[in-house]
């Protein structure tokens, strides 16, 4: 595969907006909207490993979107909001169709496991999971009833495997799910729609961080 730099700080506000306009394409009904006063913030796994670019999974289009994560971050824990991130950890057990498909592990406690400095994850939740859905043998589901979470705002990497299987996922366990689309990120923006397009028809609504921070 072919992996693009498909989103730039120079291309933002313009893709943002055909993105959007597909996403309505697909749902002119939505069913919910944003309410900070129920919702969590989840950031999935934006660690080195996805955004060193002397990483063979390097995902070009991971350091655009550090900056709209950071703002979401900022304004979720401003509002004092839950925000969670996510590791991605491979358990290397042969059997495991995760270890089948892929060739290579990330590693607990490698520098390429860690979450990225960009980002501040001071104060948050960090769970570690071995699955592209973060529901996946994690307590996620059990934190967000706790805190009273009724709506998750999807964040990170990668659209078209974790994002969307955590989205898909969230919708199943009655969250309302929002994604974010200029805060998540995947190696090719032809992904990236796919993703998008099938939560709008689905599962979900899909916003710009511009319309979560700013209304």
């Amino acid at each position: 595969m072919q992996k693009e730099l498909y989103l730039t700080k120079e291309n933002q506000e313009e893709k943002v907006s055909q993105w959007i306009t597909e996403c309505k394409k697909m749902k002119k009904h939505i069913a919910f909207a944003f309410d900070l006063s129920k919702a969590a913030l989840l950031v999935l796994d934006m660690q080195n490993f996805f955004l060193d670019e002397s990483k063979h999974a390097y995902v070009p289009s991971a350091k655009t979107i550090t900056e709209d994560i950071s703002k979401l971050v900022d304004f979720f824990q401003k509002n004092e909001r839950p925000v969670i991130f996510t590791k991605h950890l491979d358990t290397q057990k042969p059997d495991e169709m995760m270890t089948r498909w892929w060739k290579d592990s990330i590693e607990d406690g490698t520098p390429e496991a860690e979450i990225s400095n960009l980002l501040n994850t001071e104060g948050s939740e960090i769970i570690k999971k071995s699955r592209y859905s973060a529901f996946e043998k994690t307590n996620l589901e059990e934190l967000l009833h706790n805190k009273g979470v009724k709506q998750i705002i999807i964040t990170g990497i990668m659209s078209h495997l974790c994002c969307e299987t955590t989205a898909r996922d969230a919708f199943m366990k009655d969250f309302e799910v929002i994604y974010i689309v200029d805060a998540t990120a995947t190696y090719t923006e032809k992904l990236h729609l796919g993703t998008i397009r099938a939560i709008s028809h689905g599962f979900g609504r899909c916003e710009s961080t511009e319309e979560i921070v700013n209304g």
